[in-house]
């Protein structure tokens, strides 16, 4: 019968799929960093769609009522 021995480690008393992961997911530094920016662009795109829609609201009510108008006399 043979036994199965322990998977080698780094001297940190770690497993090689230890140090795997460890290698590649980010620390406790970083840890919020990806939904603070996440929230960042959409603040930023909802903020610049504010804008467009005050900046080009009456032009694009005329384009949607004209559009509605052609559907109407199409139909």
């Amino acid at each position: 019968m043979t036994t199965k021995s322990p998977p080698e480690s780094d001297g940190a008393g770690r497993a090689p799929i230890s140090r795997l992961l460890s290698a590649s997911w980010p620390g406790p530094a970083s840890a919020g960093q990806g939904i603070v920016e996440y929230g960042l662009i959409l603040s930023l795109s909802a903020l610049l769609a504010l804008v467009l829609l005050v900046v080009f609201g009456g032009t694009l009510s005329a384009v949607l009522n004209a559009v509605g108008d052609a559907i109407d006399a199409a139909s």
